[in-house]
Protein backbone atom coordinates (compact mmCIF):
# COMPACT_ATOMS: atom_id res chain seq x y z
CA UNK A 1 0.00 0.00 0.00
CA UNK A 2 0.95 3.75 -0.54
CA UNK A 3 0.12 6.33 1.48
CA UNK A 4 -1.09 9.56 -0.27
CA UNK A 5 -0.53 12.50 2.17
CA UNK A 6 -1.81 15.74 2.56
CA UNK A 7 -0.46 18.53 4.96
CA UNK A 8 -2.04 21.13 6.79
CA UNK A 9 0.15 23.93 8.20
CA UNK A 10 3.10 24.27 5.89
CA UNK A 11 5.48 25.76 8.27
CA UNK A 12 9.34 25.34 9.20
CA UNK A 13 8.88 21.53 9.76
CA UNK A 14 6.51 20.83 6.96
CA UNK A 15 9.04 22.15 4.91
CA UNK A 16 12.43 21.28 6.18
CA UNK A 17 11.52 17.41 7.67
CA UNK A 18 8.14 16.03 6.97
CA UNK A 19 7.96 17.11 3.31
CA UNK A 20 11.33 15.36 2.63
CA UNK A 21 10.55 12.62 4.58
CA UNK A 22 7.45 11.97 2.56
CA UNK A 23 9.33 11.90 -0.72
CA UNK A 24 12.04 9.60 0.90
CA UNK A 25 9.39 6.94 2.38
CA UNK A 26 8.52 4.36 -0.32
CA UNK A 27 5.40 3.78 1.23
CA UNK A 28 3.88 7.56 1.06
CA UNK A 29 3.59 9.77 -1.94
CA UNK A 30 2.53 13.29 -0.96
CA UNK A 31 -0.82 14.22 -2.28
CA UNK A 32 -1.95 17.61 -1.49
CA UNK A 33 -0.89 20.53 0.70
CA UNK A 34 -2.90 23.22 1.94
CA UNK A 35 -2.61 26.78 3.64
CA UNK A 36 -4.99 29.28 4.30
CA UNK A 37 -2.72 31.45 1.39
CA UNK A 38 -3.58 29.80 -2.14
CA UNK A 39 0.04 31.28 -3.39
CA UNK A 40 2.12 29.70 -0.03
CA UNK A 41 0.40 26.50 -1.38
CA UNK A 42 1.17 26.34 -4.78
CA UNK A 43 4.50 27.17 -4.06
CA UNK A 44 5.24 24.44 -1.41
CA UNK A 45 3.31 21.96 -3.65
CA UNK A 46 5.87 23.07 -6.58
CA UNK A 47 8.52 22.28 -4.47
CA UNK A 48 8.04 18.97 -2.99
CA UNK A 49 6.30 17.31 -5.42
CA UNK A 50 2.54 17.59 -4.59
CA UNK A 51 -0.08 17.00 -6.37
CA UNK A 52 -2.39 19.46 -5.49
CA UNK A 53 -1.99 22.94 -3.34
CA UNK A 54 -4.97 24.36 -2.02
CA UNK A 55 -6.35 26.62 0.51
CA UNK A 56 -9.60 24.92 1.57
CA UNK A 57 -9.24 22.34 3.83
CA UNK A 58 -12.05 20.27 2.94
CA UNK A 59 -11.36 20.45 -0.33
CA UNK A 60 -8.08 18.29 0.74
CA UNK A 61 -10.12 16.33 2.82
CA UNK A 62 -12.38 15.18 0.02
CA UNK A 63 -9.41 13.92 -1.75
CA UNK A 64 -9.70 10.64 -2.41
CA UNK A 65 -5.67 10.28 -3.02
CA UNK A 66 -5.15 11.87 0.69
CA UNK A 67 -4.89 8.89 3.24
CA UNK A 68 -3.69 10.30 5.95
CA UNK A 69 -3.06 13.58 6.95
CA UNK A 70 -0.56 15.43 8.67
CA UNK A 71 -1.09 18.57 10.72
CA UNK A 72 1.22 20.69 11.15
CA UNK A 73 -0.94 23.93 11.88
CA UNK A 74 -1.01 26.27 15.31
CA UNK A 75 -1.34 23.85 18.44
CA UNK A 76 -4.65 25.84 18.94
CA UNK A 77 -6.11 24.65 15.43
CA UNK A 78 -4.85 21.32 16.34
CA UNK A 79 -8.12 19.96 17.72
CA UNK A 80 -10.28 21.72 14.85
CA UNK A 81 -7.72 19.88 12.13
CA UNK A 82 -7.46 16.65 13.29
CA UNK A 83 -11.29 16.00 14.28
CA UNK A 84 -12.52 17.18 10.49
CA UNK A 85 -9.68 14.63 9.25
CA UNK A 86 -10.83 12.16 11.53
CA UNK A 87 -14.41 12.77 10.27
CA UNK A 88 -13.58 12.42 6.48
CA UNK A 89 -11.97 9.02 7.24
CA UNK A 90 -8.58 9.60 7.49
CA UNK A 91 -5.54 8.60 9.25
CA UNK A 92 -3.90 11.72 10.90
CA UNK A 93 -0.18 12.59 12.28
CA UNK A 94 -0.72 15.74 14.76
CA UNK A 95 2.19 17.69 15.99
CA UNK A 96 2.94 17.81 19.20
CA UNK A 97 1.24 18.88 21.01
CA UNK A 98 -1.97 16.72 20.45
CA UNK A 99 -4.39 20.07 21.72
CA UNK A 100 -4.48 22.26 24.02
CA UNK A 101 -6.28 20.61 26.84
CA UNK A 102 -7.21 17.66 28.27
CA UNK A 103 -11.13 17.57 26.66
CA UNK A 104 -9.73 18.72 23.29
CA UNK A 105 -7.27 15.70 22.97
CA UNK A 106 -9.35 12.98 24.68
CA UNK A 107 -12.11 13.88 21.65
CA UNK A 108 -9.17 13.80 19.26
CA UNK A 109 -9.28 10.02 20.31
CA UNK A 110 -12.45 9.16 20.54
CA UNK A 111 -13.14 10.34 17.18
CA UNK A 112 -9.94 8.19 15.90
CA UNK A 113 -11.65 4.85 17.80
CA UNK A 114 -14.64 5.81 16.04
CA UNK A 115 -13.90 5.85 12.72
CA UNK A 116 -11.41 3.52 13.08
CA UNK A 117 -8.19 4.85 11.85
CA UNK A 118 -4.70 5.22 12.98
CA UNK A 119 -3.35 8.31 15.15
CA UNK A 120 -0.19 9.48 15.74
CA UNK A 121 1.47 12.33 18.47
CA UNK A 122 4.35 13.87 16.87
CA UNK A 123 6.50 12.56 19.32
CA UNK A 124 9.80 12.31 16.77
CA UNK A 125 12.35 11.58 19.93
CA UNK A 126 10.74 8.19 20.23
CA UNK A 127 12.30 7.40 16.94
CA UNK A 128 15.29 7.37 17.48
CA UNK A 129 17.60 4.32 17.85
CA UNK A 130 19.03 5.95 21.22
CA UNK A 131 15.72 6.34 22.87
CA UNK A 132 14.60 2.51 21.59
CA UNK A 133 18.12 0.71 23.23
CA UNK A 134 17.76 2.98 26.09
CA UNK A 135 13.73 2.15 26.72
CA UNK A 136 15.28 -1.89 25.38
CA UNK A 137 17.67 -1.69 28.38
CA UNK A 138 15.56 -0.25 31.43
CA UNK A 139 13.16 -3.08 30.40
CA UNK A 140 15.65 -5.91 30.49
CA UNK A 141 16.91 -4.29 33.98
CA UNK A 142 20.30 -3.40 32.99
CA UNK A 143 20.42 -0.51 35.09
CA UNK A 144 18.95 -1.96 38.12
CA UNK A 145 16.42 0.03 39.74
CA UNK A 146 16.37 3.14 38.16
CA UNK A 147 15.39 6.19 39.97
CA UNK A 148 16.59 9.56 38.52
CA UNK A 149 16.11 10.58 35.24
CA UNK A 150 17.26 14.46 33.70
CA UNK A 151 16.69 15.68 30.25
CA UNK A 152 16.38 19.37 28.17
CA UNK A 153 14.90 20.64 25.01
CA UNK A 154 15.81 23.97 23.46
CA UNK A 155 14.72 25.82 20.04
CA UNK A 156 15.69 29.34 20.01
CA UNK A 157 13.62 32.23 18.84
CA UNK A 158 16.39 32.36 15.54
CA UNK A 159 14.94 28.71 14.56
CA UNK A 160 11.26 29.60 14.96
CA UNK A 161 9.32 33.09 14.02
CA UNK A 162 8.23 33.51 17.33
CA UNK A 163 6.68 36.76 16.46
CA UNK A 164 3.68 34.93 14.32
CA UNK A 165 1.35 32.62 15.83
CA UNK A 166 3.50 31.57 18.60
CA UNK A 167 2.78 35.05 20.05
CA UNK A 168 -1.02 34.44 20.26
CA UNK A 169 -2.19 32.54 23.27
CA UNK A 170 -5.22 31.06 21.55
CA UNK A 171 -3.06 29.73 18.87
CA UNK A 172 0.17 28.60 20.67
CA UNK A 173 -2.02 28.12 24.55
CA UNK A 174 1.61 28.96 26.51
CA UNK A 175 5.26 29.03 25.79
CA UNK A 176 8.34 26.75 25.66
CA UNK A 177 6.96 23.66 27.48
CA UNK A 178 3.95 23.38 24.44
CA UNK A 179 6.53 24.36 21.56
CA UNK A 180 9.58 21.63 23.05
CA UNK A 181 9.23 20.28 26.85
CA UNK A 182 6.33 18.01 25.75
CA UNK A 183 9.17 15.97 24.02
CA UNK A 184 11.18 15.66 27.20
CA UNK A 185 7.44 15.80 29.14
CA UNK A 186 6.92 12.40 26.69
CA UNK A 187 10.15 10.73 26.37
CA UNK A 188 10.62 10.18 29.94
CA UNK A 189 7.80 8.42 30.11
CA UNK A 190 8.90 6.51 27.18
CA UNK A 191 12.11 5.38 28.37
CA UNK A 192 10.94 4.80 31.92
CA UNK A 193 7.96 2.97 30.58
CA UNK A 194 6.07 4.32 33.38
CA UNK A 195 3.58 7.38 33.58
CA UNK A 196 3.76 10.42 35.17
CA UNK A 197 1.69 10.83 37.98
CA UNK A 198 2.74 13.70 40.16
CA UNK A 199 4.73 17.21 39.42
CA UNK A 200 5.56 20.42 40.34
CA UNK A 201 7.37 23.43 37.93
CA UNK A 202 8.33 26.84 37.68
CA UNK A 203 8.37 29.28 34.85
CA UNK A 204 10.68 32.33 34.20
CA UNK A 205 7.60 34.53 33.25
CA UNK A 206 3.58 33.75 33.15
CA UNK A 207 2.08 33.49 30.19
CA UNK A 208 4.14 32.50 27.04
CA UNK A 209 7.21 31.66 29.39
CA UNK A 210 10.57 31.25 27.76
CA UNK A 211 12.21 29.10 30.37
CA UNK A 212 10.72 26.26 31.88
CA UNK A 213 11.78 23.72 34.41
CA UNK A 214 9.82 20.78 35.49
CA UNK A 215 10.21 18.07 38.81
CA UNK A 216 8.32 14.64 37.98
CA UNK A 217 7.11 11.72 40.04
CA UNK A 218 6.68 8.67 37.70
CA UNK A 219 4.16 6.01 38.93
CA UNK A 220 7.64 3.54 39.89
CA UNK A 221 8.86 6.58 42.37
CA UNK A 222 11.34 7.02 39.78
CA UNK A 223 12.09 11.09 39.82
CA UNK A 224 12.67 13.19 36.62
CA UNK A 225 13.51 16.90 36.37
CA UNK A 226 12.32 18.08 32.47
CA UNK A 227 13.33 21.48 31.35
CA UNK A 228 12.78 23.62 27.93
CA UNK A 229 13.49 26.77 26.92
CA UNK A 230 13.48 29.15 23.39
CA UNK A 231 16.08 31.73 24.57
CA UNK A 232 19.19 30.35 22.28
CA UNK A 233 19.35 27.42 20.00
CA UNK A 234 21.80 24.75 19.40
CA UNK A 235 22.21 24.08 23.39
CA UNK A 236 23.08 20.79 24.94
CA UNK A 237 20.51 18.28 23.96
CA UNK A 238 21.44 15.42 25.84
CA UNK A 239 19.37 13.24 28.46
CA UNK A 240 20.85 10.86 31.19
CA UNK A 241 19.09 7.97 33.72
CA UNK A 242 20.50 6.76 36.38
CA UNK A 243 20.21 3.08 37.84
CA UNK A 244 21.46 1.66 41.02
CA UNK A 245 23.93 -0.93 38.59
CA UNK A 246 24.73 2.02 36.14
CA UNK A 247 23.33 5.19 34.26
CA UNK A 248 22.32 5.78 30.50
CA UNK A 249 23.66 8.74 28.99
CA UNK A 250 22.31 9.84 25.71
CA UNK A 251 24.47 12.41 23.65
CA UNK A 252 21.74 14.49 20.91
CA UNK A 253 19.56 12.65 22.37
CA UNK A 254 17.05 15.16 22.45
CA UNK A 255 17.99 16.60 18.67
CA UNK A 256 16.14 15.20 15.93
CA UNK A 257 19.42 15.25 13.69
CA UNK A 258 20.84 11.44 13.00
CA UNK A 259 24.44 11.19 14.94
CA UNK A 260 23.80 11.03 18.39
CA UNK A 261 24.97 8.12 21.08
CA UNK A 262 23.88 6.26 23.89
CA UNK A 263 26.13 4.71 26.53
CA UNK A 264 25.94 2.61 29.36
CA UNK A 265 28.05 3.07 32.50
CA UNK A 266 28.70 0.76 35.49
CA UNK A 267 30.80 -1.60 37.19
CA UNK A 268 32.43 -2.85 34.27
CA UNK A 269 32.88 0.27 32.29
CA UNK A 270 31.21 2.03 29.22
CA UNK A 271 29.85 0.47 26.56
CA UNK A 272 28.42 1.91 23.35
CA UNK A 273 24.46 0.90 23.18
CA UNK A 274 23.07 2.61 19.97
CA UNK A 275 23.96 5.34 17.49
CA UNK A 276 21.04 6.73 16.00
CA UNK A 277 21.62 7.21 12.01
CA UNK A 278 18.56 8.66 10.38
CA UNK A 279 16.56 11.55 11.25
CA UNK A 280 14.02 11.54 13.69
CA UNK A 281 11.32 12.84 11.23
CA UNK A 282 11.99 9.96 8.69
CA UNK A 283 11.43 7.71 11.08
CA UNK A 284 8.29 8.94 12.37
CA UNK A 285 6.53 9.47 8.99
CA UNK A 286 8.10 5.68 7.86
CA UNK A 287 6.38 4.56 11.26
CA UNK A 288 2.98 6.25 11.00
CA UNK A 289 3.09 5.09 6.92
CA UNK A 290 3.65 1.42 8.02
CA UNK A 291 1.14 1.28 10.94
CA UNK A 292 -2.02 3.00 8.26
CA UNK A 293 -0.95 0.05 5.96
CA UNK A 294 -0.84 -2.39 8.68
CA UNK A 295 -3.32 -1.01 10.62
CA UNK A 296 -1.12 -1.16 13.88
CA UNK A 297 -0.87 1.28 16.27
CA UNK A 298 2.46 4.04 15.81
CA UNK A 299 4.90 4.10 17.83
CA UNK A 300 3.34 7.40 19.29
CA UNK A 301 -0.21 7.23 19.60
CA UNK A 302 -3.11 9.29 19.87
CA UNK A 303 -3.38 7.93 23.98
CA UNK A 304 0.68 8.96 24.07
CA UNK A 305 -0.27 12.58 23.02
CA UNK A 306 -3.35 12.31 25.46
CA UNK A 307 -0.95 11.87 28.67
CA UNK A 308 1.32 14.35 27.79
CA UNK A 309 -1.45 16.61 27.19
CA UNK A 310 -2.75 15.78 30.53
CA UNK A 311 1.00 16.05 32.15
CA UNK A 312 1.31 20.00 30.31
CA UNK A 313 -1.82 20.90 32.00
CA UNK A 314 -0.55 19.39 35.23
CA UNK A 315 2.74 21.36 35.12
CA UNK A 316 1.37 24.99 34.15
CA UNK A 317 -1.25 24.43 37.27
CA UNK A 318 1.88 23.69 39.59
CA UNK A 319 3.78 26.18 38.30
CA UNK A 320 0.67 28.80 38.68
CA UNK A 321 0.14 27.78 42.23
CA UNK A 322 3.14 26.84 43.63
CA UNK A 323 2.66 23.67 44.42
CA UNK A 324 2.76 20.11 43.62
CA UNK A 325 -0.27 18.74 41.17
CA UNK A 326 -1.45 15.13 40.81
CA UNK A 327 -1.73 14.49 37.23
CA UNK A 328 -4.77 13.06 35.60
CA UNK A 329 -4.48 9.14 34.72
CA UNK A 330 -4.95 8.23 31.57
CA UNK A 331 -5.90 5.26 30.99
Amino acid sequence: MTVGWGIIGIGKIADIAIAPAIAADEQSTLAAVCSRDPGRAKAFADKHGAAAGCDDYAEMLRDPSVDAVYIGSPNGLHAEHALAALEAGKHVLVDKPLALDVADARAIVAAADAANVRLSTGFHLRHKATARAARDAIAAGRLGAVFYAEMACGAGKGLFPYDTWRADPKLSGGGTLLHQGVHAVDLVAYLCDRPVVEVTAMTDKSGAEDVFVGSCRLADGTLANIASHSLRMGTRPDWTVFGTDGWLDARGGTSPAPGDTLDLHDDDGTSRLATTTSAAYDAEVSDFAAAVASGQEPAASGRDGLRAVAVAEALYRAAAQGRSVQVQIID
